[in-house]
């Protein structure tokens, strides 16, 4: 009898809410200002997250006294991404879509002018592009390897979550962030 392969799975395997991670590429003004925050991906231990509805509306079609469905070609606005993570012990995760944040809101500049050196001032869809970026969601199987991606494109950060802290509770610190973007792609790995 051969030796059963692990990888190979049964139709009875299923999948598992609590497999996903977030790996974040950070925008372009981030390396440009903070590159020791910037310098690999920042990778969120998510505990919860919901990936986006998608869909395309139809419309109704008069045709010979019947109403028949057809697609408009069109997808609606996709909703926000809100996640929920697990801040790390050097609360590196945090301060770091904290600063993002800050980049946008313009808390210590008068102006955002990009990152280029010369301060030339840019229009403001290359301001748009220096903030934005591309991250992945990745569902995880029962061994911890990627088994599908979630791209989010031209995504930013547009609210992250207080902490709270007490001395009656010992337990681990727990953010959310709301992150936008304009394309949701989806692929599934080998």
């Amino acid at each position: 009898m051969p030796i059963a392969n692990p990888e190979l799975q049964s139709n009875l395997n299923l999948s598992s809410k609590d497999k996903f991670i977030l790996i974040l590429n950070l925008p372009k003004i981030m390396k440009a200002k903070y590159p020791n925050l910037a310098e690999e991906p920042l990778t969120l231990s998510l505990f919860g997250t919901v990936v986006p509805d998608i869909s395309v509306p139809e419309v109704d079609l008069r045709f010979q006294g019947q109403n028949l469905h057809i697609s408009t070609y069109a997808r609606p606005n996709y909703p926000p991404l809100n996640v929920q993570f697990v801040v790390d012990n050097q609360y590196k995760n945090y301060y770091t879509l904290w600063k993002w944040l800050d980049i946008m809101n313009l808390a210590l500049d008068d102006y955002y002018g990009g990152s280029s050196k010369d301060d030339i001032i840019s229009t403001h869809n290359e301001d748009q592009q220096e903030y934005q970026t591309t991250f992945s969601v990745w569902g995880l199987n029962e061994y911890n390897k990627p088994v599908i991606e979630f791209n989010y494109y031209k995504a930013f950060i547009s609210k992250l979550g207080g902490i709270t802290y007490s001395y009656r509770d010992g337990g681990i610190i727990e953010a959310n962030a709301e992150f936008h973007y304009s394309q949701l792609a989806v692929e599934r790995l080998n």
